[in-house]
């Protein structure tokens, strides 16, 4: 899996369409929520977008533009999960590889969109902190797969391939986590 603005060649104005276009979106929600008098919806439907800038902006700020471009503009193109992420403040620790961690998450990406079922709702949620002065990450996939313990092989591969340590298991109900230290 290629990021999306490599596969493309994507220029700045596409790139900045993309963005005012989810922008856009975001408003529309707070505006029809306002045109119904729904002033409690509207206020948490901008406290999301808030929380959203709040999120990407620390994302930029890891100093990590392969993985922050790859997570921000993932949802842009039609995928069969979908990402949703959350960073700890403050994350200072600037050990972490970019490409590295770019190379993990196109390769987890690519292996989900392999053994998805269709036609269900699947969500990837990745949660960044800190611990013991390492980038980890805390992966939550919750959604129907297909060859499960294909899957789970092959996502165990990953890190030993990339050379960090990680640890796999399944929740009870069907869920897949999973802690990556890079």
């Amino acid at each position: 899996m290629i990021s999306q603005m490599e596969n493309e060649k994507w220029t700045l104005l596409n790139t900045l369409r993309h963005a005012r276009h989810d922008w856009m979106n975001d408003i529309q929600i707070v505006k029809g929520y306002l045109s119904l008098n729904k002033i409690d919806a509207a206020a948490r439907a901008a406290d999301h977008i808030i929380l959203k800038a709040v999120q990407e902006s620390r994302l930029c700020n890891l100093g990590m533009p392969g993985m922050a471009e790859l997570f921000i503009t993932f949802n842009w193109s039609q995928h069969l999960f979908r990402l949703e992420y959350e960073l700890d403040e403050p994350i200072t620790s600037g050990q972490a590889d970019d490409q590295t961690v770019y190379s993990f998450f196109n390769r987890l990406f690519a292996l989900l969109e392999q053994h998805v079922e269709e036609f269900n709702e699947h969500e990837l949620f990745v949660r960044f902190f800190e611990k013991q002065e390492s980038l980890v990450a805390r992966i939550e996939w919750i959604g129907k797969v297909s060859n499960r313990s294909q899957l789970l092989n092959k996502i165990e591969e990953i890190p030993g391939d990339l050379q960090f340590k990680s640890t796999v298991w399944e929740t009870d109900s069907g869920d897949i986590l999973m802690e990556v230290t890079f």
